[in-house]
């Protein structure tokens, strides 16, 4: 089995399950370029929790309408990925054996944070996919150290994948104008995160919410930042391929791209 590459995708609401656009098609083409998985983990800024981390250990979890007032189209869409309880109940070992208490969770399903994004990697929806929480008010060398933890998987065929984004403040945010010029500030912000993300400068990276420019208008909570941090610890130092960069909705920064 061919040692996959770690993965981080922009969750950018239930959007990308409907529209066609250049984000989707971006995330289609990283979908081809990848050997195919024998499972995917993904991690999700919506499904932050407090206590042991939770993975998903359902056959066949639920797609959730995690979201409200969206025409009915986005109600229809779905996602019915077969889940990989041996997965969960693996990574839940490897977890405990880091020092990070874990548990499965047979109930929970997929939110649109996952599944959204990744109807569009692998459209077929037959790849077993496994979502684990975020854990609450941890600090972004936590998060590496559970990407870390979790990165033996990636020898046996497992893509690991973080879906949040690096800006995520509803308040901000253009709807309705999806094509307006990118705000000063998002703009400013992004060049930052690339810089370091370009010089593979992790510390910096890790306090982006004290040192980037404009951190708390883009991020003014950690848990759609989290992901991000996620794939940095399971590729640490590997090289990057991206697929897409760009700013939507005046400050939606939205990125696909593989390590390793």
């Amino acid at each position: 089995m061919k040692k996959m590459p770690a993965a981080f995708i922009t969750d950018f609401g239930p959007m990308p399950a409907v529209e066609t656009d250049d984000y989707t098609q971006a995330l289609g083409r990283l979908g081809q370029s990848l050997p195919r998985p024998k499972a995917v983990l993904v991690m999700s800024g919506h499904w932050e929790a407090d206590g042991p981390l939770g993975l998903t250990a359902s056959a066949k979890p639920e797609t959730i309408y995690d979201y409200s007032g969206f025409p009915q189209e986005y109600y229809k869409v779905g996602y019915p990925a077969p889940g990989d309880p041996a997965l969960a109940r693996e990574a839940a070992a490897l977890l405990n054996m880091a020092g990070f208490p874990s548990r499965t969770d047979p109930d929970r399903g997929l939110d649109h944070g996952a599944w959204a994004p990744m109807s569009r990697v692998f459209p077929k929806a037959d790849i077993p996919t496994v979502q684990i929480t975020v854990p609450a008010g941890e600090d972004p060398k936590k998060i590496m150290a559970i990407g870390r933890a979790l990165a033996p998987l990636r020898d046996k065929g497992v893509l690991l994948t973080g879906a949040g984004t690096l800006s995520h403040n509803l308040r901000l945010v253009h709807f309705g104008g999806k094509d307006d010029a990118p705000d000063a500030w998002a703009r400013e912000y992004d060049s930052w995160v690339t810089d370091k993300l370009d010089k593979g400068d992790v510390a910096s990276l890790q306090r982006t919410m004290t040192l980037a420019p404009s951190a708390k208008l883009a991020a003014p909570t950690p848990e759609h930042l989290d992901p991000f941090f996620f794939v940095l610890g399971a590729a640490e130092g590997e090289p990057r391929t991206d697929f897409y960069h760009g700013i939507k909705y005046g400050n939606g920064l939205l990125r696909a791209f593989l390590l390793g």
